[in-house]
């Protein structure tokens, strides 16, 4: 009899410890059925918000790419043996690649090509990496006296203003900033198999000038701006 309690006992927390199979839902994304994944990770949250594949496919999930990292790290850092995380990693060195974070970039495709040699992930993530960060900092200081011209047309720095994998989010952020006369567009690159959408504001002849619009940017859209070379 006390066999049969114990089995009874340790039964249901035995299959509430079942790995959340999430292939289908991944196979979904890939289609782009994305309401169907979304609806999938739902009914997977309910039977098991703490399982590893679920936390993975959420981050898959997330439309604004800056949150979407800041989970892919997190999953990295907690479950680095699991099968997902290759995969992972290779999320978080595309997003930094792609937004010209380029020695984070190639320190994190260094830690890819040691901690799985035999990830098929290597060979989209294998490129050339050029030795400098997307964004220089000025040090000519008579350049602030220059006039500031934020038209399409002129210079080579712009404003890094948010990146999305949903384009509609993307354009949302760069209406608003027309509608406050910041000259915008969207630029699409790929990160991890994902289209991600980089949203610009402004064109500037120089980092200083840009470092004035910057500001204005950040604190009227409460976001994390940066300047880029373009």
């Amino acid at each position: 009899m006390r066999n049969i309690i114990f089995i009874l006992i340790i039964f249901p927390l035995f299959t509430f410890a079942q790995e959340i199979d999430i292939k289908d839902a991944l196979k979904q994304i890939e289609a782009g059925n994305i309401k169907e994944a979304e609806k999938s990770l739902k009914s997977f949250q309910a039977k098991n918000p703490i399982d590893h594949s679920v936390k993975f496919l959420d981050a898959v999930l997330t439309q604004n790419a800056k949150e979407a990292v800041k989970k892919f790290e997190d999953y990295f850092k907690k479950y680095q043996t699991s099968k997902y995380a290759d995969a992972s990693l290779f999320r978080i060195f595309s997003y930094y690649y792609a937004l010209g974070f380029y020695k984070k970039a190639d320190t994190l495709l260094t830690q890819l090509k040691t901690k799985f040699p035999n990830s098929p992930y290597l060979k989209t993530a294998d490129k050339t990496i050029p030795d400098f960060d997307d964004v220089e900092f000025a040090e000519d200081k008579s350049l602030e006296k220059e006039k500031t011209d934020i038209s399409k047309s002129a210079g080579k720095y712009s404003i890094q203003v948010g990146a999305f994998l949903s384009l509609e989010n993307a354009t949302k952020l760069s209406e608003q900033l027309k509608k406050e006369n910041f000259p915008s567009e969207i630029i699409q690159k790929e990160i991890g198999g994902s289209v991600l959408n980089v949203v610009y504001a402004g064109n500037f002849q120089n980092e200083i000038d840009a470092k004035k619009y910057l500001e204005v940017i950040n604190k009227k859209f409460n976001v994390s701006a940066r300047i880029v070379l373009k």
